[in-house]
């Protein structure tokens, strides 16, 4: 299907569709598209609260559509006159977005897919290229801008030994519910009970959930990281597998709090995926009754940390390049520190695609298309810096 026409610079620009625009991530994509000027389309189940988004985030270019992101047929309908689809959806749903945006022939970007999604998703390559389309894989906060910093400091280098990355944070706010989460129960929840990968000595392999951990110094703090699922180490050895890389791993601090009480419900049995003996599965109940806890409230006072580690050989010899970056949040409108560093990169994104910044087609990772220098500045701009510092060893 041929794509939407690129639209000059005195015309409006093109319609961008938002899959799970009224969440958390959501909100802040659609306030950074409709602030440059782009038409949004929300596509939500909930269409109340996609229509209280697009007052408050969207103004007046904003329109609302309800979706089901489980039919990629319905949903590619939904995209019609869509030039691309930025997908804030759970994780589980990005191979049927990826369809639905192939079928409506718009480009697509998401948020990551915990490893072994975005793995599966790396195969429609050739089918996106063959439609002249770019699916860009995990342009969030971690994946994505962590896959840009880590492109920063590895791209220069003659040999590329480890990449290391490690996201950190805080949050002030006082919450009515005893378990705030920052974005979906369910991906959280698969975070804590799904065997990272890491690569280690050149090799993929898995390890407990919740190990290797380790006392890390943010630009915010020391805090306690652990490792991670993510899809940062299911693309990063492949890019510098040339370069020679080693090692790649992911590690994350939650809240201590956080960790004990799901690590109680865990040994509880409560995420079980297997149904029993009523025919429901203990972890459809827990995320059930976790739909029915106390929402957050609309300001969270939060602040989130990225650092990435490289380290390799450049001309002068070994080399550790360590690259920081911080985000807070903000009152008018409130969107999250997480809300903020998640949601603005994919904004910024699809808008690089739409105006010819990025040209490449197929399925990529951020690392293997997005233009460093004006992700980092855009981010920049938005009171999202990025900090570096290049150390040797003695």
């Amino acid at each position: 299907m041929a794509l939407p026409p690129i639209r000059s610079s005195r015309e409006q620009p093109p319609l961008v569709a938002v899959l799970g625009g009224a969440g958390a991530m959501g909100r802040a994509v659609v306030f950074d598209l409709a602030r440059a000027g782009h038409p949004v389309r929300i596509l939500e189940s909930d269409r109340a609260a996609a229509r209280r988004v697009a007052r408050r985030y969207g103004g007046r270019a904003c329109e609302v559509e309800s979706a089901d992101a489980m039919d990629p047929a319905a949903l590619a309908l939904k995209l019609q006159g869509a030039a691309a689809l930025v997908n804030c959806a759970p994780y589980r749903l990005n191979l049927g977005a990826m369809d639905a945006a192939l079928r409506a022939g718009c480009h697509y970007v998401d948020l990551g897919g915990l490893f072994h999604t975005t793995r599966k998703q790396l195969r429609r390559h050739a089918d996106f290229r063959r439609a002249g389309l770019l699916a860009v894989l995990g342009m969030g906060s971690a994946p994505g801008i962590a896959n840009v910093l880590a492109r920063t400091a590895a791209d220069p280098l003659r040999r590329v030994r480890s990449i290391r990355i490690y996201n950190g944070g805080a949050d002030r706010t006082r919450y009515a519910s005893p378990l705030p989460f920052a974005f979906s129960p369910a991906t959280i929840l698969d975070e804590f009970t799904l065997p990272p990968v890491v690569f280690e000595r050149g090799r993929f392999r898995s390890v407990p959930p919740l190990s290797g951990g380790e006392d890390f110094p943010f630009e915010l703090g020391t805090q306690r990281v652990h490792l991670s699922l993510h899809s940062e180490v299911a693309t990063l050895p492949l890019t510098y597998r040339r370069r020679g890389i080693r090692a790649c791993t992911f590690k994350i601090a939650y809240d201590r709090e956080l960790i004990w009480r799901l690590r109680l419900l865990i040994d509880l049995g409560l995420v079980d995926r297997r149904p029993g003996p009523r025919g429901v599965a203990p972890r459809d109940m827990l995320l059930d009754c976790f739909r029915r806890l106390p929402p957050p409230p609309e300001f969270v006072d939060d602040t989130d940390s990225l650092a990435v580690v490289v380290e390799g050989e450049d001309e002068r010899g070994p080399v550790v390049v360590r690259h920081d970056l911080t985000a807070r949040a903000q009152r008018v409108p409130p969107l999250s520190a997480v809300a903020r560093d998640t949601g603005f990169p994919p904004a910024i994104v699809a808008r690089m695609i739409l105006d010819g910044t990025i040209t490449e087609r197929g399925v990529l990772p951020p690392e293997r298309c997005v233009p460093a220098g004006e992700l980092l500045a855009a981010l920049a701009r938005r009171g999202m810096r990025a900090r570096r510092r290049a150390t040797r060893p003695r």
